[in-house]
């Protein structure tokens, strides 16, 4: 297997892992009881952990090496599937939940690093795409993988988990056969705040900041309380189908990506948080309508759109960022995502569905997204003219109007 491919399969590995707990949540909630607020803490405490891991350990790899990193994030991540492996009690499956974010925190911005700097001459850009293309990918077959066992196999709250053990065992040996890609360690001290530099930080702050959130939002919902509408409003019995949610929200935006491969980041940012915010009123129509394949078509056509925003958003990174500061940017990018969709708006949707219902929280969800598409579009885009790569390149400016 070729250098790329194999940074590739570890990246696919290791997300898998990340989201196997998505379409077990209905089976956690029928027997511990919790409120569809507490089910939003499942993602609430895995960002807790994250935020502080991803943006001090991006960086870390700048210093240290990509390699070793690497290796601590899989080993971190071991822990928390056999802490899950256990079938603890809530407080348990909210800690292994923290573990995770604190290894995925440590693996993807470092990870999404390893697979550019490895990348020939001139395929910088095709590295990071194809690294968006996994991070969805990986994510989205962790709740397919987990639904169908949870339906047809026996332990489905331990087995996923004990299966997942010997990917991570797969992956750290491949790390282990890479050879590592920083040769010139970056001398800066270690911070805990998000990096950008200094000239692009506009286009940080309008476009990459925003736009991560509102994506990043519509994923969280998906692998949080999709899996509980499912089963509760729309009264889906199959896990297999409940598990299918996550993995078309999250494959359909690597397909998007495929599909797509040469999108501007401008067209990718604005039109995929437009198309975004309309497919997402297909699941708030389909609970009157009560049908379940309207909402899978709605969460399907949901991911494809923000498999672009992530997409736009990773190659503007690329763009942006020279290679001593690549990780420590992707890093800060990857925080903004997780805060905008996996911490206080998230919340708030809960909290929304417990005083008003979950049909009446995705309608406002919806109606929000609109909003901060229509604001990114017509003033966060505007930021991107004239914009230079580190290389002194020139970074096509977006057309008036252009989505």
């Amino acid at each position: 297997m070729s250098r790329l491919g194999r940074t590739w399969a570890v990246l696919v590995l290791f997300a898998l892992g990340t989201s196997l707990i998505t379409p077990l949540i209905p089976l956690y909630q029928d027997r511990l009881g919790f409120s569809d607020t507490v089910a939003t803490l499942f993602l609430g405490c895995y960002v807790t952990a994250l935020v502080p891991s991803m943006l001090s350990l991006g960086q870390f790899s700048d210093r240290v090496g990509r390699k070793g990193v690497l290796l601590g994030a899989l080993g971190t991540l071991a822990v928390a599937q056999v802490i899950l492996i256990t079938e603890p009690g809530l407080p348990g499956l909210l800690v292994a939940r923290g573990v995770q974010g604190l290894a995925t925190g440590a693996f993807f911005g470092t990870c999404t690093a390893f697979l550019v700097d490895g990348a020939p001459p001139g395929r910088e850009r095709f590295a990071s795409s194809l690294a968006s293309v996994s991070v969805r990918l990986g994510l989205g077959l962790g709740p397919g993988i987990a639904g169908v066992i949870a339906q047809y196999a026996d332990h489905p709250l331990r087995l996923p988990f004990e299966l997942h053990l010997i990917a991570l065992a797969a992956a750290a040996a491949l790390v282990v056969s890479l050879p590592e890609t920083v040769t010139v360690r970056s001398r800066r001290p270690l911070t805990l705040r998000l990096e950008v530099p200094e000239a692009e930080r506009e286009v940080f702050w309008r476009v990459l900041v925003p736009s991560g959130m509102l994506f990043s939002l519509f994923d969280g919902v998906a692998l949080s309380l999709m899996p509980v509408f499912l089963v509760r409003t729309l009264e889906v019995d199959n896990y297999a189908l409940v598990g299918a949610a996550g993995f078309l929200v999250l494959v359909s935006g690597a397909v998007s990506q495929l599909l797509l491969p040469r999108i501007p980041p401008e067209r990718a940012i604005g039109g995929g948080l437009a198309a975004a915010a309309i497919a997402s009123l297909g699941v708030v129509a389909s609970a009157p309508l009560e049908s379940a394949p309207l909402a899978l078509i709605a969460v399907s056509a949901t991911g494809a759109a923000a498999g672009l925003v992530f997409k736009g958003g990773l190659d503007l990174c690329t763009r942006i960022a020279p290679v001593e500061d690549r990780g420590k940017l992707l890093s800060s990018y990857y925080v903004a995502c997780y805060l905008g969709g996996f911490s206080v708006p998230l919340l708030v949707v809960g909290i929304l569905s417990d005083l008003v219902g979950l049909t009446a929280a995705l309608a406002c969800l919806s109606g929000a997204a609109a909003l901060g598409a229509a604001w990114t579009r017509m003033v966060g885009l505007r930021s991107l003219e004239g914009l230079e790569p580190p290389d002194g390149g020139h970074v096509p400016r977006p057309r008036p109007g252009a989505g």
